[in-house]
């Protein structure tokens, strides 16, 4: 269809239309169109590899199709940059906070488009008068003294969703927003976004937690392998569909079998430590947990699972207390020592940490158990029992590539995840820590991860899950310890756990004041 042809509808404030980006033989946007209408709120779903990351960009000017066209108030639009989206009034809000650290909220807020007074210098006044009256229009309430190096991370959103309105725009696409946030914090911002709609934002809702989408969206368009699968009023389907047409199937639910539970794996004993800026953040805790048995860290970030993780890894300084792994003190061992005794460590951030990004998927693989007898003797790597090593772990794992030689940057982020997993769980690990076991995974990804942990417990593992995700920890713990302000608030155990009341205990209530 050509630009002349093309009947516009004004009711459109964004959307696409047969948009197609091809990266070499790969299709990654497959004349994909949908339309998010003004004042609305719009869900993009869909697994890893669905082509949601290349779409967003384009609809950011980060990116242009090769072909198909998109659409701006219901007319086709070339976008040359992110700037020039922005001044058709298109924003972004990413995983990644883009907030300065060392400045305060309202710094944030103004950051570069500071109000000046007579004589050219910033108006502080002003720019307090322009936050308040922003919260007005949202309807929240914020300390714009802060530093935005204490502000919870829920208040660092709500100030990204703030900057972008200061700014002029009036379509927001908000990447997996609820990602990092407690239930409570959840319904907060999904108060707000409500109420921007109602004002006649636009709102483009990317995002994997079908239960949210179903309470927040009007419309909804399922994305897989690069093409649209559906695209229907929120009304006129339900999570169960939605899931089928991610996934192209059913999804059986993971299997938590019973598991005797033997002894005591790790012993934390009155474990202190501060962050990197010299706070205490873990205070005096005790925790146990043995084999057969997963234990799940519930807790709003930053209010000390980063320390929790860091001590019993041995990747960070421990104030007081100590660490005790199947009856050894490692308290003073870092982690290498400590994955010599038999600990696993499934890290947070796989890109930066869990994974180099560059390396083959087979040394990836076999980091840190490169070692071990059958792989290396006297010294030397043996090539031919590695190859057999890896493709026997990539089959069992189910991870889709090409082959084990390319880059692990070659496969996406759920087959990563399928990687780090296969990796940590080799050789039979005493006690495995899960650190964000299924962030940025798809449906079918997280159920089997899910298993693989379930499976590994019932083998007699132990597990510590540290997870911003409830349903996950609800689905995965016999136990759940809920943190707050690095003291233990409560513990729950399965079957008795419930969203609502480890949300209340994330912000500090017990559960004798739940009852009450």
């Amino acid at each position: 269809m050509s630009m002349d042809e093309f009947q516009p509808d004004t009711t459109i404030r964004l959307g696409a239309q047969g948009v197609t980006r091809r990266f070499g033989a790969l299709v990654a946007n497959d004349g994909i169109t949908f339309r998010a209408h003004r004042g609305t709120i719009h869900a993009i779903v869909g697994g890893n590899g669905a082509g949601k990351s290349t779409l967003m960009r384009i609809l950011q000017g980060m990116d242009r199709p090769d072909e198909g066209v998109v659409l701006v108030d219901g007319m086709p639009t070339v976008f040359f940059g992110p700037a020039d989206a922005f001044q058709k009034g298109i924003g972004m809000v990413h995983q990644e906070f883009m907030l300065v650290p060392g400045l305060t909220l309202l710094e944030n807020l103004v950051l570069a488009q500071e109000p000046l007074d007579g004589l050219r210098r910033i108006d502080r006044r002003k720019a307090l008068d322009a936050a308040r009256k922003l919260e007005r229009e949202a309807g929240v309430t914020l300390d714009w003294d802060m530093p935005v190096d204490d502000a919870p991370v829920h208040v660092r959103q709500i100030v990204e969703i703030l900057r972008l309105l200061y700014r002029g725009a009036d379509v927001l696409i908000l990447d997996e927003p609820t990602a990092v946030l407690a239930p409570a914090q959840v319904q907060e911002l999904i108060v707000l976004l409500q109420k921007l709609r109602s004002e006649g934002r636009t709102i483009l809702f990317i995002s994997h937690k079908l239960d949210e989408v179903m309470a927040l969206a009007d419309e909804i368009t399922v994305i897989r392998a690069g093409k649209v699968i559906g695209a229907m009023k929120t009304a006129e389907t339900s999570k169960a569909a939605l899931a089928e047409m991610m996934i192209g199937e059913i999804l059986s639910r993971p299997n938590a079998r019973p598991s005797a539970v033997g002894r005591t794996v790790l012993e934390l004993r009155g474990l202190a430590a501060k962050d990197a800026r010299g706070v205490l953040r873990l205070k005096e805790l005790d925790l146990d947990i043995r084999a057969g048995e997963i234990v799940g860290i519930a807790g709003v970030a930053g209010n000390g699972q980063d320390e929790l993780i860091a001590a019993v890894t041995g990747l960070g300084r421990i104030e007081r207390g100590s660490v005790r792994l199947d009856g050894e003190d490692v308290t003073r061992l870092g982690l290498r020592d400590r994955r010599e005794r038999g600990l696993s460590y499934l890290s947070p951030d796989r890109a930066a940490e869990g994974l180099c990004l560059a390396a083959p998927i087979s040394e990836n693989l076999i980091a840190g158990r490169h070692r071990a007898a059958a792989l290396c003797k006297g010294g030397v790597l043996q090539k031919g029992a590695i190859r057999r090593h890896v493709e026997t772990l990539l089959d069992r794992f189910s991870v889709k590539r090409a082959s084990s030689a390319l880059p692990i940057s070659s496969l996406s982020g759920g087959n990563q995840q399928r990687v780090a997993m296969a990796r940590e769980l080799d050789g039979d690990p005493k006690l495995l820590v899960a650190c964000q076991p299924t962030r940025g995974v798809d449906i079918r990804g997280i159920a089997f991860i899910h298993q693989c942990l379930l499976d590994y417990r019932e083998a007699g593992g132990a597990v510590l899950v540290i997870s911003e995700e409830l349903d996950e920890l609800i689905a995965l713990s016999d136990r759940i310890v809920v943190l707050y302000d690095g003291r233990v608030t409560g513990e729950v155990s399965r079957g008795s756990a419930k969203v609502e009341e480890l949300g209340r205990m994330m912000l500090g209530e017990t559960r004798a004041e739940i009852a009450a």
